[in-house]
């Protein structure tokens, strides 16, 4: 088997991806992640991992196993993506503030036209957050280009009541699902379980 494609520029993924002892190359996709009106948040993250697929297949010029995920917030329904900058990430984190939300990452592997997909739902409950506390985060690194406005990883693990499901789905990329998915597309060589 060929080695496998990450559609993905993100440095959390390709950690994560690393912990599988994978032999991976890069394909960032180029893709439009605005919610359509009225989307569901499951609906939503599956369309844009599928697209992501598509697009990183279509960059690559051979035909490789292509893995993309999409990892997106949902509060109550809400759509919660990456802050485009420090007000909307200290309005995000306002809003997790004291709530359970959850972290929903759809994968989709792509293999000579076939897809196989998945969707892990995390729930994660943060204590109450102070507006000092959110000040002084968002003068971090930590808060941009992450789903929510927060790393898990980081800093924001002290924002956390309690989690129920994968941790490294939070992160990004739910490493057991991945391994599944492997499986079910027969790509044995990847499959550690």
């Amino acid at each position: 088997m060929c080695e496998l494609v990450l559609a993905s520029g993100s440095s959390r993924r390709h950690s994560l991806l690393k912990q599988l002892n994978l032999e991976y190359r890069i394909a960032v996709p180029d893709v439009d992640e605005v919610a359509m009106v009225g989307e569901l948040a499951t609906d939503y993250v599956c369309r844009i991992s599928k697209l992501k697929a598509f697009s990183a297949h279509e960059l690559v010029s051979i035909n490789r196993p292509v893995l993309a995920a999409d990892t997106i917030i949902s509060l109550r329904g809400e759509i919660i993506g990456k802050p485009t900058d420090m007000q909307h990430a200290k309005s995000i984190l306002r809003k997790l503030s004291a709530t359970e939300h959850e972290v929903l990452t759809a994968l989709c592997l792509k293999i000579q036209g076939h897809y196989y997909e998945s969707m892990t739902v995390t729930k994660v409950k943060f204590k109450y957050l102070s507006n000092h506390q959110i000040d002084a985060y968002c003068l971090t690194d930590e808060p941009y280009d992450k789903a929510g406005a927060y790393a898990i990883q980081g800093m924001a693990a002290s924002f956390v009541e309690y989690i129920f499901g994968s941790y490294t789905n939070v992160m990004g990329l739910p490493l057991s699902d991945v391994s599944k998915l492997f499986k079910q597309a027969n790509l044995y060589k990847f499959d550690h379980n």
